[in-house]
Order: structure tokens, then C-alpha cells, then sequence
């Protein structure tokens, strides 16, 4: 660490405007572009329960000069970290290990069984400070892309409650699925997002009337699972709303890529890691 003093406050302290800018000087330069306007960051304090009491904010020499968000929920106390950079001016200092060193003492102080992340893989550096405090892989995320996809398969969908939706996936999904995919997550998520589901298989999707729509969720019940029906599910949604773009967000496990594939999508570059950390 190179003759700086660094200290940690609460996110809380700060006006939600403050945070934005720094959020957005923490990503600078990011391995992809990264910027986020007021209501973005609001919206995503809402559907990823990040909790700003327990947030910080990194100081050097006094100055605002990084922000990890964390999030929480549940009564086995896990918590996520939703998002961590520095700016620029103190990258590569050791700073970034200072301050993760404090949030897992704040988590452990707070009780919490667990730290969950999501994680570029191909950002080496971020890998590397995340494995030295300890933190494992659970599984790869990928991304997807469909911009053509078939249009031959239009049906009649279901639509239902998106918490209905969280419901179904908190009981039939995986249980160790990544926070942004999780049944607490969609069920907090509101219109224009919408939830389809047809016989036994379910999804969720983003606002439908324009050009880019992202699929925040897939689900058939164990019992009529290996019959096909995601695919079939994901062909109709996709016919009944055609010239768009689909989109699967890096953030779903690698084991669901199968089934993307078959409905017409290819795999994007970008992958991450979901990892976490026993406390």
C-alpha cells in the first residue's frame, strides 16, 4: 500500500446521487462499459435487496475512492456482493485488498453464514482477489443470443404473477441458483417484466414491446422435465413477439446452455464465475 490511509464509511452516509457517481467513477475503464443512472441504481437496490447500512464506501486520504454494494436477505443471513471497484487514481496499490479484507470482518461481525459474488472470468485481477480471500467457484455463467430466432411456433401463453413466478422457482429450482436468477429476486421484479407459462413450463422476460428482450428465468416441474418443453416454451415466447433480439444475461449457469442452444441461441464471449465464501 502506497502512503495512503484508507478508511471505510456506510453507503448510507451518502446521497443516492453521490453513490451513483461513484459507482460509475469505480467502474472506469471496466472490461465492459458500465454506467448507471439514478433510476438504474435504484431499481437495482430494490430487486437485489442491497442493503445501504451495511454498503460501503472505500475513503483514501479522506477522498471517496471506491464503493462495494452488498445485499441480503433471508433468515440464513447470506450476503452478496453486488458490486465492488475502485477508482482509477488507486488501482493496482493494494487498496482493493485492504478493502475486501474489511467487509468479510463486517460480514462475519454481522453474523452471516455466507458471501456470494458474480465475477468476470476474464478478469484476472478481480479472480485473483477474490480467490486469496478465499472465496471458491460454484459453477461458470454464461451469456446468450438469439437474433433470429424461428418464427413458426406461435401459441397461446399464460400469463402470471410475477410472484407466482418466484414462488415456482423457490420451489422447484435450483437451490443454489445466482442471486439475480432467485425466486426472492423475480418475485420482487414489477411490470413491464412479464411471467408466461404453458402446461408445466414457465418464464419470465423482460418488457416484450421493444427491441432487445432479456429471459430473467426458464422452469418446467421436475415431473415433466426431459420432454422438451423449454424449448417448445422458449420457441413460442419467442414467435409470439417476433423481430426482436433475445438475450440471456451472463448470469445463468453454464448447465442451462443446452437448452438455449436448441431453441437457436449462440453463446456470447463474456462468461463469469459465481463463487462463495463460508464464514
Amino acid at each position: 500500500m502506497v502512503n495512503m490511509k484508507l478508511d471505510i464509511k456506510a453507503a448510507s452516509d451518502y446521497p443516492t446521487t453521490d453513490l451513483v457517481q461513484l459507482l460509475n467513477l469505480s467502474f472506469e475503464n471496466y472490461l465492459i462499459p458500465i454506467h448507471f443512472s439514478l433510476s438504474q441504481f435504484l431499481t437495482m437496490l430494490c430487486k437485489d435487496s442491497i442493503d445501504l447500512s451495511v454498503s460501503r464506501v472505500l475513503l483514501a486520504d479522506g477522498q471517496t475512492s471506491g464503493i462495494a454494494l452488498i445485499a441480503r436477505r433471508g433468515t440464513l443471513r447470506s450476503s452478496r456482493l453486488a458490486g465492488m471497484g475502485i477508482t482509477k487514481d488507486i488501482r493496482g496499490k493494494k487498496a482493493g485488498t485492504w478493502f475486501m479484507d474489511q467487509l468479510i470482518k463486517e460480514a462475519r461481525e454481522r453474523n452471516d453464514r455466507e458471501m456470494v459474488l458474480e465475477v468476470i472470468g476474464q478478469n484476472d485481477a478481480a479472480v485473483r482477489l477474490y480467490e486469496k480471500h478465499g472465496f471458491q467457484n460454484v459453477r461458470r455463467l454464461i451469456g446468450l443470443i438469439n437474433q433470429n430466432p424461428k418464427q413458426d411456433s406461435k401459441s397461446d401463453l399464460q400469463e402470471i404473477d410475477l410472484r407466482d413466478m418466484g414462488q415456482l422457482i423457490l420451489q422447484h429450482g435450483l437451490p443454489d441458483l445466482p442471486w439475480q436468477l432467485s425466486g426472492e429476486t423475480i418475485a420482487l421484479l414489477n411490470p413491464p417484466v412479464r411471467a408466461f407459462k404453458k402446461g408445466c413450463a414457465y418464464i419470465a422476460i423482460s418488457n416484450p414491446d421493444v427491441e432487445q428482450v432479456v429471459i430473467w428465468s426458464l422452469l418446467v416441474e421436475p415431473e415433466a422435465r426431459g420432454k422438451g418443453l423449454s424449448v417448445e416454451l422458449l420457441e413460442n415466447v419467442m414467435a409470439n413477439y417476433p423481430g426482436k433480439t433475445w438475450h440471456i444475461p451472463a448470469i445463468w449457469p453454464e448447465e442451462f446452455g443446452v437448452i438455449f442452444e436448441r431453441a437457436g441461441f449462440q453463446r456470447e464471449e463474456l462468461s463469469q464465475w459465481q463463487m462463495r465464501l463460508s464464514l
